[in-house]
């Protein structure tokens, strides 16, 4: 094989690869917004599927579109931790077909930022 080749077929297979994980992925700001301090992009964030019982305000609304492939975690992490959120309540996690390409996942979640610093649910709460 001539490694003239080389560069063409990693191009091609990154090109046939590309589906499984690209996506894109927006925020929408609640009204009125809150605001956090940005984290580092590896930053721990919970993942949640109701409500927590602890006092928060709502950063805004994580929407992406994946491949079938990703996770909650790890299609929103990045942009929970940019927004500066501690949880995100996971709203939606589903397939979405498409009849002229790929199906796609929509992923979609609440950012929040906790009121208390202590981790700890407030009393009676």
């Amino acid at each position: 094989m001539s490694y003239r080749l080389l560069p063409a077929i990693f191009l091609a297979l990154g090109v046939a690869s590309a589906p499984l994980a690209c996506g894109s992925v927006s925020v929408k700001p609640p009204t009125p917004a809150a605001k956090a301090e940005s984290r580092p992009r590896d930053c721990t964030v919970e993942f949640l599927r109701e409500a927590p019982e602890r006092t928060y305000d709502e950063l805004g609304e994580i929407y992406s579109y994946y491949s079938r492939v990703v996770e909650p975690q790890e299609v929103l992490r990045e942009k929970a931790c940019e927004l500066g959120a501690d949880a995100v309540v996971v709203t939606r996690d589903f397939l979405v077909s498409n009849s002229k390409g790929p199906d796609r996942k929509l992923v979609a979640g609440t950012a929040l930022k906790y009121r208390d610093a202590t981790g700890v649910p407030e009393p009676g709460r």
